[in-house]
């Protein structure tokens, strides 16, 4: 039998060699796929964040520790995990007001879709500072929703609070609403652009293979 025709396939070490001999045209397409990458995130319109924010705290003094005792008996103290939960109070009453929040920002845009609610806005901890973060192609409407929402979270605390739903010893502040935001932000940039870099990447690996393995064989032929 006549095997000639058959391509045997190339080693492993061979093609990992040709691959580093040819490191630069790799690079090439993962620069230029990256570039592509961070050329689409400018043609997506960008939009302005606006931010509030909270900052919240334990006043350990309004805990009763020497007759607070658990299921065995032992003195009850405060791990990281009932601090985090007790800091919670600002993310449950931003997300108890969040419908009324989005109404809002719905009667400012029309075209706001729920969907899109949910991605522009931010509530996020660091410490003991609460943000609160909603974005906008308008820097009015993103300002405007953003301290509007904050207000009825403010609303929201005051009520629980009176009830005694809210910790006495859970202090909240409100230490900055939103101002008008100057500067846009071009979501997705680095994700974008990483992922040109990436894609860039493998298809320019898989052209040097295919340059290696089949063009190669076809002058040879």
């Amino acid at each position: 039998m006549d095997n000639t025709s058959k391509q045997e396939p190339l080693p492993l070490i061979t093609t990992f060699q040709h691959l580093l001999n040819n490191w630069w045209k790799i690079a090439l397409f993962a620069i230029i796929f990256g570039l592509l990458g961070l050329g689409f995130s400018y043609l997506r319109p960008p939009k302005y964040q606006a931010e509030a924010i909270f900052s919240t705290s334990l006043d350990y003094s309004e805990i009763n520790f020497e007759n607070l005792v658990d299921e065995d008996h032992q003195p009850v103290t405060f791990a990281q995990y009932e601090v985090d939960l007790a800091l919670s109070v600002v993310q449950r009453s931003l997300l108890k007001v969040r419908d009324e929040a989005m109404a809002f920002a719905q009667s400012l845009d029309p075209s706001l879709s729920d969907e899109q609610f949910m991605k522009d806005s931010l509530i996020e901890r660091l410490h003991s500072e609460w943000y609160l973060r909603f974005r906008h192609v308008n820097p009015e409407i993103a300002q405007d929703v953003t301290n509007y929402w904050a207000e009825l979270a403010i609303q929201q605390l005051e009520e629980d609070q009176a009830e005694s739903i809210l910790e006495s010893y859970v202090l909240v502040d409100f230490l900055s609403e939103a101002s008008l935001p100057g500067t846009p932000i071009y979501q997705n940039r680095n994700i974008l652009m990483m992922a040109g870099f990436v894609i860039g990447f493998i298809v320019g690996i898989a052209f040097v293979d295919f340059q290696h393995r089949y063009l190669s064989n076809r002058k040879k032929g």
